[in-house]
């Protein structure tokens, strides 16, 4: 199992306390860090000692939304960050908002359901998938084309 932290970008906090809970009740051991503005995501990403397994954000968000947030993550110049499985995972989203996502090379896009097992079954599969998928070591992941 991938051991370094799962990020998430999400500015409600009661969703934050229902992601905390999915987390224990999945027994999920990665550290995980809850980020109510992508501007905390982006000022964290000078002091993270590791880049994340996995980083996951709503698309509507206050001030940057997601895909610009996406849009910075991939121009950083600290190229740990660049091949990070970025997921988007919204309410509602719109076919536009779906088709601008995969020209920023995300991972993925998964709609928030509407009950708790249905978010409990989304973030297993989600944080599932990527422990098993293969990546490269960290030495090893090449810098992001330039957008």
């Amino acid at each position: 199992m991938l051991k370094g932290p799962i990020w998430i970008v999400d500015d409600d906090k009661d969703e934050h306390e229902l992601i905390q809970q999915i987390f224990k009740d999945l027994g999920i051991e990665n550290a995980l860090e809850l980020f109510t503005y992508p501007e905390d995501l982006i000022a964290h990403l000078d002091i993270a000692d590791e880049a994340p397994f996995i980083i996951i954000s709503d698309v509507n968000l206050p001030g940057m939304d997601g895909f610009e947030l996406r849009e910075r993550l991939l121009a950083a110049p600290n190229a740990k960050f660049h091949s990070v499985p970025f997921i988007f995972w919204s309410l509602a989203p719109s076919e536009a908002q779906i088709a601008r996502a995969y020209l920023l090379k995300v991972h993925g896009f998964f709609v928030k359901e509407a009950s708790y097992e249905e978010w409990r079954q989304s973030l297993a599969q989600i944080i599932q998938y990527w422990q098993k998928s293969k990546m490269p070591s960290k030495e090893d992941r090449p810098a992001a084309p330039q957008l």
